[in-house]
């Protein structure tokens, strides 16, 4: 699926006090990728007043659960680089016998594409992968139809920057986990009715959002690691973040820890599972989460496992080779970019799956400010308008008129 971050979202944030928070017990434990429990660890936060947009998150968030049917979620706040509020509400079952809170575990879909840029980024770091080398290289037989464009320009940075000229933006997954195809009958076209991933325009010269290139991307990283992408990806980043919730393996085992999916009816739907990790699947919770968007951030405390050069890439614009129109989206590496009416740069994903689940996270790295919502119900980007009245409040300009319902 294409994620697009509404225009009205991007606002600056203004520092705000922190609160000490802790995690409850729920019964929807946390696993790792292994399958095996792990005991939720709070990030330690200061014993100060909570931030005044706590009360508009408390105000706003059970009102838009009503209005849409919205099961459960968890809202996370960061201000100057520390998770200064972290809360759910609603159920993370169905029965609503299970609250949410922020140690459940969600579904977040397309939010994998930033920790994708992230594993990847550090293979680059150690010298295993080549950011600007080309990944037909490593991808031989090619592995997508005959195109009248020349594969052997695509590289990692095209397929991190959604501007290789591949296509397919989303994916549908599985319902039976033995269904699962290997990534090259993936990109062949056992997608579940998506069709096969082709490649349908010159290299660089446009952006076209494509999971297709996501998985393009797993393939050729695990090729040339001779690792599978989940095993990088707990090592490289969610290890090394104390990120011991996090997965992007949703084998029915990690699975059996997070929260239960829902249609827009509010009824319960089927967990579906994915063998492109790249572009689709994170388990994740929001104290996690906010792990990874601190470490993003430049100046804050705690682990940084990528340098600041390597952030910046991340948080540029991808040159194209035609000029880029006016109103189009700009995307750097994993990440959707604006820029701000101060002129600082907000990053951002929105992440959406047929389980039921929605996501969406925006920062602002140099000032290490950023807010993340995560939802077990389709009609959970109804949530969106929290972060936008958040913006509007940081901004000082009328939501009223910036947050249109």
């Amino acid at each position: 699926m294409r994620a697009v971050l509404l225009l009205c979202l991007i606002l600056p944030l203004s520092l705000a006090q922190a609160q000490s928070l802790q995690v409850q017990p729920h019964a929807f434990q946390a696993r790792d990728d292994r399958g095996v429990q792990a005991r939720p660890r709070p990030l330690s936060v200061p014993a100060v007043a909570p931030p005044p947009f706590a009360q508009v998150i408390e105000r706003e968030v059970p009102a838009l659960m009503k209005e849409a049917r919205i099961q459960g979620a968890a809202v996370g706040l960061i201000v100057g680089g520390k998770l200064v509020y972290a809360k759910g509400f609603g159920f993370a079952d169905h029965a609503g016998k299970v609250p949410v809170t922020s140690g459940t575990v969600f579904a977040a879909a397309s939010l994998a594409k930033p920790i994708a840029s992230w594993v990847t980024m550090r293979l680059v770091e150690q010298g295993r992968v080549q950011l600007d080398a080309s990944v037909a290289d490593v991808l031989s037989p090619w592995p997508l139809a005959q195109s009248p464009f020349d594969p052997r320009l695509i590289t990692i940075r095209h397929l991190l920057s959604h501007t290789a000229g591949t296509t397919l933006g989303g994916y549908q997954g599985w319902l039976d986990f033995k269904e699962l195809p290997s990534l090259e009958e993936s990109l062949a076209g056992k997608t579940n009715g998506r069709g096969a991933v082709e490649l349908f325009a010159p290299v660089g010269v446009k952006f076209q959002y494509s999971g297709g290139g996501y998985t393009l991307m797993q393939l050729a990283i695990e090729r040339t690691t001779r690792r599978k992408y989940s095993d990088l990806a707990r090592e490289l980043v969610f290890r090394p973040l104390g990120m011991k919730h996090s997965s992007v393996a949703m084998t029915p085992q990690v699975l059996a820890g997070a929260a239960q999916g829902h249609g827009d009816d509010g009824m319960p739907v089927p967990m579906r599972y994915y063998v492109e990790q790249a572009p689709s699947t994170l388990t994740t919770t929001v104290r996690d989460f906010a792990r990874w968007m601190i470490a993003g951030m430049a100046n804050t405390a705690g682990a940084h496992p990528l340098t600041q050069a390597r952030l910046a890439q991340m948080y540029t614009p991808a040159e194209l080779s035609t000029p880029r129109a006016p109103d189009e989206v700009v995307y750097g590496l994993g990440h959707f970019i604006e820029r701000l009416g101060d002129g600082s740069t907000a990053v951002g994903h929105d992440g959406r799956n047929q389980a039921g689940f929605r996501a969406n996270f925006l920062m602002r790295p140099q000032s290490g400010d950023g807010i993340v919502f995560f939802s077990n119900s389709r009609s959970g980007l109804a949530l969106d308008r929290v972060v936008c009245l958040w913006g509007a409040d940081v901004a000082r300009v009328d939501p009223v008129t910036t947050c249109k319902k």
